[in-house]
């Protein structure tokens, strides 16, 4: 397995990222692109999310409801090809070394479009949960990103606040949608199979789509296993976990980035919404 390097510690735990450039060969960054395209072309059946509370997160299998842009979620199920990229042996060291025993979680792509906005500035974990301790790096979450079209400046990049998993200080209000006017902010770009992995202590964002070109990504996020659970978040449950019918197909390193699945119930037919309040 590849080592991770010194170099690659100093500047993950400076920066709160670090990108792979091409550690997706061309290949199979091709593959995932058509299965995504394929997917975002047809209608899903959603009947599985009705009586599910109204929310703004995104709990459809398709989501659009941000305009100029289509939201896949829970890719294992909508195409095997997926599942190379769970435990891919370009990342999975990376996981390793800045984590200590991941697991996936969730799963999904976004694709945008021309006229799509910035998002405001967020981070999905507290900064007191980013450590280092006698040179080990500890994030309970990590997010790995996947290039599968250009990310030049336009078309939407991710932009992010290098430093800012340590910060003390939280932004000023008037900087929240400011984009690369932000202090500190820098824009994310690469080519087809650069992959970014970031803590989400980072304070991070995406710049406004303004090229007319699709602009497409892939996003896997993990928990440290002792976090690793279903979750009860009604509206993406069932986005995160995986039916045996399709954990069946994964290689050990695969089952093993997935091993908290075994300890959760089986799919329903009926919403979770309706079992949580039963």
């Amino acid at each position: 397995m590849k080592q991770v390097t010194d170099t690659e510690k100093f500047l993950f735990d400076i920066q709160g990222y670090l990108i792979l450039p091409g550690a997706i060969d061309k290949q199979l960054i091709e593959a995932l692109d058509r299965a995504v395209v394929e997917n975002e072309a047809i209608d899903h059946d959603e009947s599985w999310s009705h009586g599910l509370p109204i929310v703004t997160a995104q709990h459809f299998i398709k989501d659009q409801n941000i305009e100029n842009q289509v939201r896949l979620n829970g890719l294992p199920r909508l195409d095997s090809i997926f599942d190379q990229l769970i435990g891919h042996p370009s990342i999975l060291p990376y996981l390793k070394e800045f984590m200590g025993e991941p697991q996936l979680v969730n799963t999904w792509s976004i694709s945008k479009y021309a006229g799509r906005v910035a998002s405001g500035w967020h981070h999905g974990l507290p900064t007191r949960e980013y450590t280092v301790d006698n040179g080990t790096i500890r994030s309970p979450m990590l997010n790995v990103v996947t290039m599968l079209t250009p990310n030049h400046s336009g078309d939407g990049c991710f932009i992010v606040i290098p430093g800012s998993h340590k910060k003390n200080f939280n932004l000023s209000p008037k900087w929240s949608v400011t984009g690369l006017e932000t202090p500190g902010a820098v824009e994310i770009t690469g080519d087809p199979g650069d992959v970014m992995i970031f803590t989400e202590a980072l304070t991070h964002a995406a710049a406004a789509k303004t090229t007319t070109r699709r602009r497409t990504t892939l996003q896997y996020n993990h928990l440290h296993r002792d976090r690793a659970c279903i979750m009860w978040d009604s509206h993406n449950v069932r986005h995160y976990w995986m039916p045996p019918s399709i954990r069946s197909r994964f290689n050990s390193a695969q089952k093993s980035l997935t091993r908290w699945m075994d300890y959760t119930i089986p799919e329903r037919s009926i919403p979770v919404a309706d079992k949580i309040n039963d």
